[in-house]
């Protein structure tokens, strides 16, 4: 998550961070905002000159003058610690686009630009995406933001941090989940009495079962009802191979795709388009639909919570087909 936006523009600089801020004699917070020039020298704008103190603008210069961090700052370029979660940071920007890395090869990436100006993570990695749809999605999301910049409207643009600053130790703990997790994939378990849920589960689950098995060559355990599927091992070290032959992008985006949709082979199904995006609520909350039959549905609760899966998945699922296929298992 985003959790605050530094700008450092050639001479300007503008800062929501709390060593930036200073309190007024009337105890209320004003937002630091200042000129470095290039001889060093610190100017506060004219709006903050207007409303503190001539003592307490001098304590800011002061404060911004010793701080050593501030050298660390790579001019020219927005540094994204965060969008306040609360979505009461203003829009300080005026234009959002995208470039090319390398004009004469294409293929290297795309920035996406907020004033002209690239883009970094809160672990300051520069933002390159690997198509140009996805920086043109990205320009697209913080252009649409109005007065204030709203954290669940840049769901790219959070995907992609999440993407780039993921760590190695972050990949082997992603993988690890992954295996862990296909014992209780909601695909591989079956309802042990023979009733109507069986039936739509063999219905639904099944497709996806038979291309999963299909894709990796190895059958899927099958258990039923609350017990677990002990899968061959033969089988998890080729999921395991297979997942660390992936990119940070495409482990991510499909690790985020199986966290919302409870299910590692529904994320393939849906990356190889055997399922659809329309259909996968009633695929993966089969048991609560059935469920709802039985005893009522919340009054659109279950409207509510599957579109909330669908704004959860549509962004990393989007940036997995607007990339490089992913590598097959071998």
């Amino acid at each position: 998550m985003i959790r605050s936006l530094r700008l450092i523009n050639k001479n300007i600089l503008l800062s929501n961070r709390k060593t930036f801020t200073t309190t007024s004699t009337n105890n209320k917070s004003n937002q630091t905002q200042f000129i470095i020039k290039d001889d060093n020298t610190v100017e506060l704008s004219e709006e903050l000159k207007a409303s503190i103190k001539l003592e307490e603008q001098k304590k800011i210069v002061k404060e911004v003058m010793e701080k050593p961090q501030s050298s660390k700052f790579l001019k020219g370029d927005v540094l994204l610690e965060g969008v306040k979660s609360d979505g009461s940071s203003l829009r300080w920007y005026k234009t959002a686009g995208m470039c090319r890395t390398e004009p004469e090869n294409p293929d290297q990436g795309y920035y996406p630009l907020i004033d002209e100006r690239k883009i970094r993570t809160p672990s300051n990695h520069v933002i390159i995406t690997p198509s140009k749809e996805i920086a043109y999605a990205v320009a697209a999301e913080w252009r649409a933001q109005e007065k204030y910049i709203k954290p669940s409207r840049l769901p790219i643009t959070q995907t992609i941090i999440s993407c780039l600053d993921v760590r190695p130790e972050g990949r082997f703990k992603i993988i690890g989940e992954f295996i862990n997790h296909l014992a209780t994939d909601p695909i591989c378990n079956r309802e042990k009495n023979d009733s109507k849920l069986k039936k739509l589960q063999s219905e639904l689950y099944e497709p996806i079962l038979q291309f999963a098995n299909e894709y990796y060559g190895i059958p899927f355990s099958i258990s039923t009802h609350l017990s677990i599927s002990k899968h061959p091992k033969e089988l998890l070290d080729k999921i395991e191979r297979h997942l660390h032959s992936m990119n940070n992008w495409e482990l991510v985006c499909l690790q985020l795709i199986s966290q919302s949709s409870k299910s590692f082979l529904v994320a393939l199904s849906l990356y190889y388009g055997k399922l659809r995006l329309d259909n996968l609520y009633q695929t993966i909350a089969l048991e609560e639909e059935y469920q709802s039959e039985t005893w009522g549905r919340i009054p659109f609760g279950h409207d509510l919570a599957e579109c909330e899966t669908h704004n959860e998945i549509a962004p990393p699922l989007f940036m997995l087909r607007n990339m490089n296929p992913i590598p097959l298992p071998k």
